[in-house]
């Protein structure tokens, strides 16, 4: 694939005077054959561009990688943050781009989740995408919901919990991981509904395979729907979130010869 349309998108919180923008850009700017994209240059990146380069930390990745994923566009990002698991180089590695030019990379999916809302009449709200996962909990106070999960049809759990999270394998090393869920190798196409501190002791994990359709039913009051950390929505007493793999796929470049838990330990395990 030729890379000749890039477009950068910046955090500029973390990047508020721009300068790991500018070294990006005039360092693509000696390539031949190439045409720089940003946000202030272009009126739509997403219908313009072949690559996007990101820079910041794992939320900005996330919100890029999951709009680009219905253009087909592949991302590779340049972490500004503090872990930056998503992130493929440090600022300091920009060298390392060269491989997008050699062809020396390798473009990697990661499978997203369609999650709907089915209202207590019928109707059906299209919630959004998740690239990481859906969130289950109650709003403003720290207190138990009561929800029950089926799968393709089928009952299969009732939580009494502070909430349930439904992870992709790229989102099971987020919050899902920190509630206890499993690591989940991203080569493997499942999702995991991890329990928040449930009140029981048989509540564990559960993984359920690709072509699962999990239904999500509340039955509390004030519970918010959280997918990605960046769509929040209230959930009504007696609504269903329905949650299946999504037909579009994130598509993430690396360019280091590393392995997923490579990545684990470095990034997590000996932070």
């Amino acid at each position: 694939m030729i890379f000749n349309k890039i477009g950068i998108i910046t955090n500029e919180q973390k990047d508020p005077s721009f300068e790991h923008t500018k070294n990006l850009i005039k360092y693509l700017s000696d390539k031949k054959d190439i045409s720089i994209y940003t946000e202030k240059n272009c009126g739509d990146l997403y219908k313009t561009c072949n690559l996007f380069i990101v820079l910041g930390g794992d939320g900005t990745i996330l919100k890029v990688a999951a709009k680009a994923s219905r253009y087909n566009i592949p991302v590779i990002g340049i972490n500004l943050g503090r872990i930056g698991f998503m992130s493929e180089i440090e600022p300091g590695e920009i060298n390392l781009l060269e491989n997008l030019f050699s062809g020396d990379y390798e473009i990697k999916s990661k499978m997203m989740l369609d999650v709907e809302i089915i209202k207590v009449k019928g109707e059906i709200i299209q919630a959004g995408t998740a690239l990481n996962d859906a969130i289950i909990k109650h709003g403003a106070f720290a207190k138990l919901i009561e929800i029950d999960i089926a799968c393709d049809g089928g009952k299969i759990m009732k939580y009494r919990a502070d909430g349930v999270i439904v992870a992709t394998p790229t989102g099971s090393t987020a919050y899902s991981m920190s509630a206890g869920g499993p690591v989940i190798d991203p080569n493997i196409e499942c999702f995991c509904v991890t329990p928040i501190c449930p009140h029981f002791f048989a509540s564990r994990p559960l993984i359920f395979s690709q072509g699962s359709v999990l239904e999500i039913k509340n039955k509390s009051s004030n519970v918010y729907l959280t997918i990605d950390g960046q769509i929040n929505i209230k959930l009504d007493e007696n609504d269903m979130v329905r949650i299946k793999k999504s037909g579009f796929s994130a598509k993430f470049i690396t360019i280091k010869k590393h392995g997923f838990f490579d990545v684990v330990r470095e990034k997590i395990s000996e932070k």
